[in-house]
């Protein structure tokens, strides 16, 4: 049956993609579809009418109405100003001017334009102290294991390679070519870094690894897309991977993702040449 969040103005520090997230599982079809849109593009409240969200989503006024009413607000022109706001507080970019979200014909200044939308996006939700916290972490564990699959691999290779050129303690990919779960878990200590890369869903074999990685004393920085389900972490970063058009929605945009990679370490590597502790 489906819910309804708690009334806007009783959780005003849950941030409006943090609600909408949570009421994923209660959306009916038309409304996670909306759902799934707002978050991917991700668009902004701010600069639409109730109509005009309802065009660029595929969606029926009336979902909007229920969409809005689901996540706790009185109307859309409430959820508007908290957007507004938000906007304002956290730097999430405003809707660009004449940019569609399905265009017909490639056009590259509209590729370009939503590559820096999902950076933008995706490092307006990560605070200083958390990158201060993960770099500490990262600095002080006697060992570190960058996780990834499939497209996430590189990722995570690229994140190992970074660390590798400033850090001077082992740097693991996982899992290594034959190796198998039970292979890494033998390798991982209390207080190793695990790093995994989860873009697009992550296999039940992958989130057990983590699962029983952080029973062994490990801390998981998890790195995954705004939509997919994330295994529990010590922290978790959520990347914006919208397409710029339908025709290539197939494929993940790792762009965010890369930036936080090469991020992590350089923080981590500039932090650790400057002795500190964090509190």
């Amino acid at each position: 049956m489906a819910t309804t969040l708690p009334p806007a103005k009783d959780a005003i520090t849950v941030p409006f993609f943090a609600r909408v997230r949570a009421a994923l599982d209660s959306f009916s079809p038309t409304e996670r579809k909306l759902a799934q849109v707002v978050l991917d593009y991700p668009i902004n409240l701010a600069g639409y009418s109730a109509s005009e969200l309802a065009q660029l989503t595929g969606v029926s006024n009336a979902t909007v109405t229920r969409f809005i009413r689901r996540l706790g607000y009185d109307s859309y022109e409430e959820a508007r100003r908290t957007a507004r706001l938000e906007a304002t507080t956290s730097g999430l970019p405003l809707p660009s001017a004449g940019i569609a979200l399905s265009p017909s014909t490639p056009n590259c200044a509209l590729l370009w334009q939503q590559l820096q939308d999902n950076l933008t996006a995706t490092l307006a939700q990560i605070p200083a102290s958390t990158m201060d916290a993960m770099a500490s972490a990262l600095h002080q564990a006697p060992a570190i294991f960058c996780v990834g699959l499939q497209h996430n691999h590189m990722l995570a290779r690229s994140l190992r390679g970074h660390l590798m050129s400033g850090l001077d303690k082992p740097v693991y990919g996982a899992p290594a070519a034959g190796e198998t779960i039970e292979d890494v878990l033998a390798r991982i200590a209390p207080r190793d870094m695990v790093v995994l890369f989860a873009l697009g869903g992550i296999r039940a074999d992958m989130a057990d690894l983590c699962e029983r990685a952080r029973k062994l004393g490990a801390k998981l920085i998890c790195i995954t897309d705004t939509a997919s389900h994330a295994p529990p972490s010590d922290w978790l970063l959520r990347c914006h991977t919208t397409p710029h058009a339908t025709e290539v929605r197939h494929l993940t945009d790792t762009s965010a993702a890369q930036a936080l990679a090469y991020g992590l370490a350089a923080h981590t590597i500039q932090w650790g040449a400057i002795p500190f502790e964090l509190i």
